[in-house]
């Protein structure tokens, strides 16, 4: 509490998606809340958690004078204003009737969003309500059942799940179990390790009962310029192409990069592999870009919907072409379409890996499984699927989230002095240092997600507002399930015990999140990788807008945008619905 400067300020004016509100905002330690008076109809709250904030900045004036001419409505320059840009593609603004109150906020704001420390996050003092104390979903996925579901016998059969890495020493970023072949003994399997990028070896993900072919995960090999090799890394991936008794067939090396950048790599002792060394084996490029694309590519889309707060009208439309954003999405399908023909028509082993085997490994590998095993498209199973390839196999969700926020994120344009101004262009520069890790990787799954479900929605037991959800609470630190970069933070945090699992949340909430119109059975699913949308619902717009130059081959006409004006109730104020 002592970073709070201001805990209430009446008579503050909202906009959200065009339309104002006057209340009351309230700052507390966990939550941003604005309040309509007793007389108002409907919803009469917004709650906003503090880890959804990406982006404020505070001005003189109104926030109307993005909108209006100053010289014509001068009534505007009076007072300030934030701005306050949410990860989940909410859009705010606030109009203070005093410029010390709005800076007090400001300032509260920043203190509870920049935090140094995982453990200070709302997760660690979230008390489940009695619906969500019947679940528990830390304990949803075990890895040996859920191979036995696949269809492995781990008794007598050709794979084996080794406990070698159970302290997390033969690889930090890896499950404490993994799954390999019965013939490889720990020995090699101990050896060929650091052949790959941060020792993340070649380990079972997924097995195809229908022809016994599998998908293999792993890290870059590291090659480098003198086109090193590993007896033991060959020997590793020799037995997996063995292991259904098809040895004449050709086995497929993913990797998910472009070739160029595989390339560039060697010169950093990294690469990728030399094909000689791996016999009945071919190469594909799937030529996904890596994370500082994706992230620029979705900043575009920032930019276009960075005036939903004040107004209903796109901004500078021509940039969603612009951002590439459907280009990845359709390449990521391509990708996958590519990849369940291989294993399903073809019975290719796949051994998939991008540089070090914790981003695009996930999506290609989710997405092909999601598509040839239909109990991935289950509530039940995509909840086993994102934690065994996103959390158990080591996706950096607190790295590539920015859950710790650093203030360079907070804009103060309230001081015009020329000090300030060169503050603010080293506070640009250092923003571009702070968030050069981050990226909406799992985000771009789950949109690749929508796609599949939008283009097959009987083929899927979740809807599409659970996706929407997923996106919400990837970023609301009020679970524990995305706080983590590796199973072993996760245990060395003790985040089963301190903090609640995401999918409670879903799980007793089932029916908000079913689809009626599902329909069980046991069918693979091809992408259909020429059919894509912007998600439009996740960014808060209608189809027509996102997407209506979808149809023409240009974007949308702007349409005329309605001055915000005072609303007799809240249409659905809420950041983040309970």
């Amino acid at each position: 509490m002592e970073y709070i400067k201001i805990t209430k300020v009446d008579d503050v004016l909202l906009f959200r998606r065009g339309v104002s509100h006057k209340g009351t905002l309230h700052l507390t330690t966990h939550h941003l809340i604005f309040t309509l008076p007793p007389s108002a109809s409907g919803m009469r709250e917004l709650w906003c958690c503090y880890p959804m904030i990406e982006k404020v900045e505070l001005n003189r004036g109104s926030s109307q004078l993005y909108l209006l001419d100053a010289e014509t409505h001068p009534s505007l320059c009076r007072g300030a204003s934030l701005r306050v840009r949410c990860r989940d593609f909410t859009y705010l603004a606030f109009d203070f009737a005093d410029l010390s109150q709005c800076q007090d906020v400001f300032e509260s704001i920043m203190k509870l969003t920049c935090i140094d420390d995982i453990d200070k996050v709302y997760a660690f003092i979230y008390t489940p309500i009695k619906i969500e104390v019947a679940f528990d979903g830390w304990n949803d996925y075990q890895v040996r059942s859920e191979f036995q579901r696949q269809g492995l016998d781990m008794v007598a059969g050709p794979w084996r799940l080794s406990s070698l890495n159970s302290d997390y020493r033969l690889c930090r970023s890896y499950p404490s179990h993994t799954v390999v072949p019965r013939s490889i003994s720990d020995t090699i399997l101990a050896h060929s390790v650091s052949f790959r990028s941060k020792n993340r070896f070649p380990a079972l993900t997924y097995y195809y009962r229908k022809n016994g072919a599998c998908i293999v995960r792993s890290a870059q090999p590291l090659t480098g310029i003198k086109q090193n090799r590993s007896l033991q890394d060959e020997k590793l991936l020799t037995e997996i192409f063995a292991t259904n008794g098809h040895q004449t067939t050709t086995n497929l090396i993913v990797d998910a990069r472009p070739m160029t950048n595989a390339m560039a790599q060697a010169a950093l002792g990294a690469g990728t592999e030399v094909m000689e060394n791996y016999p009945n084996c071919k190469k594909v490029f799937l030529n996904i870009e890596n994370i500082h694309v994706m992230r620029e590519s979705l900043n575009k889309i920032k930019e276009v919907l960075k005036n939903s707060d004040v107004s209903t009208q796109l901004y500078s439309p021509e940039l969603l072409i612009k951002s590439g954003w459907l280009d990845h999405i359709s390449n990521l399908l391509k990708a996958t379409d590519l990849l369940v023909k291989s294993i399903h028509l073809n019975g290719m082993h796949l051994m998939l890996h991008c540089s070090d085997g914790w981003d695009r490994t996930s999506q290609v590998a989710s997405l092909v499984q999601l598509c040839l095993d239909p109990y991935f498209r289950t509530m039940d199973g995509f909840v086993v699927l994102v934690e065994k390839d996103w959390c158990s196999f080591g996706h950096r969700f607190n790295e590539r989230c920015g859950h710790l926020q650093r203030e360079t994120k907070f804009y103060n344009y309230a001081q015009n002095t020329n000090f300030q101004k060169i503050k603010q262009l080293n506070q640009h520069f250092k923003h571009h240092q702070n968030t050069k890790l981050e990226s909406p990787v799992f985000q771009q799954f789950l949109d690749c997600v929508y796609q599949l479900l939008r283009q097959h929605p009987e083929k899927f037991e979740f809807n599409e507002r659970f996706l929407r959800r997923l996106v919400y609470h990837l970023y609301s630190c009020q679970y524990g399930t995305f706080l983590y970069d590796c199973e072993r933070e996760k245990k060395e945090l003790q985040l089963e015990s301190r903090t609640q699992s995401v999918w409670n949340y879903f799980k007793s909430r089932k029916r908000e999140f079913s689809n009626p119109g599902y329909h069980e059975e046991q069918e693979i699913m091809y992408p259909n990788y020429n059919n894509v949308r912007f998600w439009h619902q996740l960014f808060g717009k209608s189809d027509e807008e996102m997407n209506g130059f979808l149809n023409v081959g240009r974007p949308p006409k702007e349409k005329e945008v309605p001055t915000a004006q005072q609303a007799e109730g809240l249409e659905k104020m809420e950041v983040g619905e309970s």
